[in-house]
């Protein structure tokens, strides 16, 4: 076990901002036909056979609902995450999320956009057959550093394809999490995705913005420069974040930066 400092990040987690990263998940209008409850009482009835076979830490997220199901097993309690079972009213377990190494943080929100893209061009009776591994460092109670194996698992959809339940499992790593990538579950394949359906993400104006902001222009700066009100750059600044499931510029350059999206 390792320590490290967690850096102060202006803005990084407050709950007040939390609305920006689920936007892209939660904003639908979802079709939630009458058996939509029952799956959701099956998914959570996992949740909690996952987090005793494996002492994970099992977070589901209901989209339609705003809400999680949360299971921290024995590995949760070791962490000083919690115990047992609970319902919160958020798609984000909000305590584990500010335990994770901030780089890690922003690589884990890159994969899940890169998942998010694959899945749609997937037909619907496929989807289940992948979910999307990767390996992040995440601190306990008392400041030390524990390598995860974060993996994620679309289980139910809308007749329009969005993303209705979501199953996040934490389980120990040690130093080797596996590789990281999209898995086809059948045969344990890696799947080689490209990143050119994220590519269109963002408008040209967007990653325009987002440019300038990592080269340090302010918004009055890049107003000027641009032509264009700063009212009308800020509106671009919190559609990236909006976009990106990011709370601060300086993680949107981050995170677009591992999705091959950066430059122009």
């Amino acid at each position: 076990m390792q320590s490290f400092h967690t850096p102060q990040r202006r803005g990084f987690a407050p709950a007040a901002k939390k609305a920006e990263l689920d936007h892209q998940l939660r904003n639908h209008d979802f079709g939630c036909d009458e058996g939509f409850a029952r799956r959701y009482g099956e998914a959570m009835i996992v949740a909690r056979h996952y987090c005793m076979a494996e002492n994970a830490v099992a977070v589901l997220s209901n989209m339609p609902y705003g809400k999680s199901y949360v299971c921290y097993g024995h590995l949760g309690e070791r962490l000083g995450l919690g115990k047992d079972c609970e319902e919160v009213e958020s798609i984000w377990e909000k305590t584990l999320i500010g335990r994770i190494h901030p780089d890690d943080l922003a690589e884990k929100i890159a994969w899940e956009m890169r998942f998010l893209a694959f899945q749609k061009q997937q037909r619907a009776e496929h989807r289940a057959d992948y979910y999307l591994q990767h390996c992040l460092r995440l601190m306990d109670a008392q400041g030390g550093m524990h390598f995860i194996r974060h993996r994620i698992f679309y289980l139910d959809f809308d007749a329009a394809g969005h993303v209705r339940l979501a199953l996040c499992l934490y389980t120990a790593a040690g130093q080797d999490g596996g590789a990281t990538g999209i898995v086809h579950s059948i045969d344990a394949t890696l799947v080689n995705i490209s990143v050119t359906p994220l590519k269109g993400l963002l408008s040209n104006r967007e990653r325009e913005i987002l440019l300038l902001i990592s080269k340090g222009k302010a918004s009055k700066q890049i107003a000027d420069a641009l032509e264009i009100s700063i009212n009308t750059v800020n509106n671009h600044r919190q559609n990236i974040l909006r976009k990106l499931h990011c709370q601060n510029t300086a993680e949107a350059i981050v995170v677009a930066e591992k999705l091959g999206i950066a430059s122009l």
